[in-house]
């Protein structure tokens, strides 16, 4: 039977990938990065990241960990690769898409924003740290998606439909980031809007990933793009209104699950 874009592919249902077994591991490895946020700390060079944001590193690590216990080394490898696999990606409109849609979801914000009155401050940029801050975000993004969409999301595939599938990741990908957001020192208001935005983010990548032909790279790029604005525009915080992004990001990911008809032809357990 043929699977879809992305899926791991396994032989014998003991050795099927385990979502609950990802979530779980990347829940317990990822609490010394927690207790790191909790002590104060402030990664150089990165505005407002705690040290807990080293814990990006995680699911890609866990993801590796799961797939070399079950598959071996050869398989390990294949999972690693897939950050790059730019041969995937079947037009280039996915890389536009990949690239574009978040600084036009931004602006549809800044839009609002100041139809609604609200008095916005000029940006500040950071232009001459442009190129460190992509290296950064890129090589932070290929540490989450190696292992959300790499590993988790085939494995939720393989129980469940895509839509649902994304939506639970979705749900995680959001709960995960709570700690280091308060640690950050964001408000409750704030996080739960923003954490809303998390998982809409994620049915957009799903919707990338799989339209794209099973590409992890374009969520790595659609990743980025995600974290690059709150460095590159030194007071991106002044023109962030988590509401506003979360209404823009629904409507974008609820228009996307009315009109995608995503491949339904795995066996769904």
């Amino acid at each position: 039977m043929p699977v879809e874009a992305g899926q791991i592919r396994t032989t014998n249902p003991s050795v099927s990938a385990s979502p609950y077994a990802f979530f779980l591991l990347v829940s317990g490895l990822s609490i010394p990065f927690y207790a790191l946020g909790m002590a104060g700390g402030r990664l150089a060079g990165l505005t407002a990241q705690p040290t807990s944001a080293l814990m990006a590193f995680v699911p890609m690590a866990t993801g590796l960990i799961l797939v070399y216990r079950r598959r071996g080394a050869s398989e390990t490898a294949t999972l690693a690769l897939r950050a790059i696999d730019v041969h995937r990606v079947r037009h280039v409109h996915w890389y536009l898409a990949a690239v574009c849609l978040l600084p036009i979801a931004a602006t549809l914000q800044y839009a609002v924003l100041r139809l609604t009155g609200t008095v916005l401050p000029p940006p500040i940029y950071a232009i001459d740290e442009i190129p460190v801050f992509i290296f950064l975000y890129f090589i932070g993004a290929i540490g989450e998606e190696l292992g959300w969409q790499g590993y988790a999301f085939p494995a939720l595939r393989s129980r469940c439909r895509t839509i649902p599938a994304a939506l639970i990741l979705g749900a995680f990908w959001s709960i995960w980031h709570v700690i280091p957001f308060i640690q950050i020192g964001h408000t409750t208001v704030w996080i739960v809007w923003h954490c809303l935005s998390i998982v809409a983010l994620r049915v957009i990548i799903v919707w990338l990933v799989t339209g794209s032909g099973g590409s992890i790279f374009i969520a790595v790029l659609y990743h980025m793009m995600i974290n690059l604005p709150w460095s590159v525009i030194v007071n991106y915080g002044a023109f962030y209104n988590p509401f506003i992004n979360f209404v823009i990001l629904l409507l974008m990911a609820g228009l996307i699950i009315i009109f995608w008809h995503p491949p339904n032809d795995i066996h769904v357990q």
